[in-house]
């Protein structure tokens, strides 16, 4: 009896973290590299609440601190041959992004949430390694997914279509009409969304 209560009690605190909540974010950062357009969208699942964000980014970004302008210049002299260096220099570019924001709240059985649920648990695309590269004359999309109880990984799409990531242009071409019809001023129109 002893033994079983021991096991029981053991069980239990490892129980929580293998309990799956359902709870999400999946994070969609769309450019296109000829128009320098770009725009995100947002999902966040957290029990029976779910909210989409929906960003549209300003033509003119943010100007960098006295230091940050220092850094670049240095960063500028190694990048070519440095990944740490390209990464930096990417995380400070992202700093100074501005972005206009709208958002929508959906219902715990909206037809989205079964097309998020999907690519929330899809890693196929990961893989492509030929996705990472830079798109000169398309759209580079990124998937960013976080789990509630699980570590965040990226995936990559290169002018996603129906034919070649059918879950994921299903998933950006649904949120936006979704936006679409229900925004009385949407800031994100067809134009603003390479087509989308």
């Amino acid at each position: 009896m002893k033994i079983l209560l021991v096991l029981l009690l053991t069980l239990s605190t490892f129980f929580p973290y293998y309990q799956a909540t359902g709870n999400y974010q999946i994070e969609i950062t769309s450019t296109a590299s000829a128009s320098h357009s770009e725009f995100k969208i947002h999902l966040l699942k957290n029990g029976n609440k779910t909210k989409v964000i929906y960003l549209k980014r300003k033509q003119e970004d943010l100007k960098p601190t006295k230091q940050d302008s220092l850094e670049i210049q240095e960063l500028v002299k190694t990048f070519e041959n440095d990944l740490e260096a390209r990464k930096r220099l990417t995380q400070i570019f992202d700093k100074y992004k501005s972005y206009e924001k709208d958002s929508l709240i959906i219902s715990s059985n909206h037809p989205l949430l079964r097309i998020s649920d999907s690519l929330s648990k899809e890693r196929t695309l990961k893989v492509v390694e030929s996705d990472r590269r830079i798109v000169l004359d398309g759209t580079r999309a990124t998937i960013k997914v976080r789990h509630e109880n699980g570590p965040a990984y990226e995936l990559y799409a290169s002018s996603p279509r129906n034919d070649t990531h059918p879950l994921f242009h299903q998933f950006i071409t649904s949120s936006l009409e979704l936006y679409r019809s229900n925004a009385e001023k949407p800031i994100l129109n067809k134009s603003d969304t390479q087509g989308y």
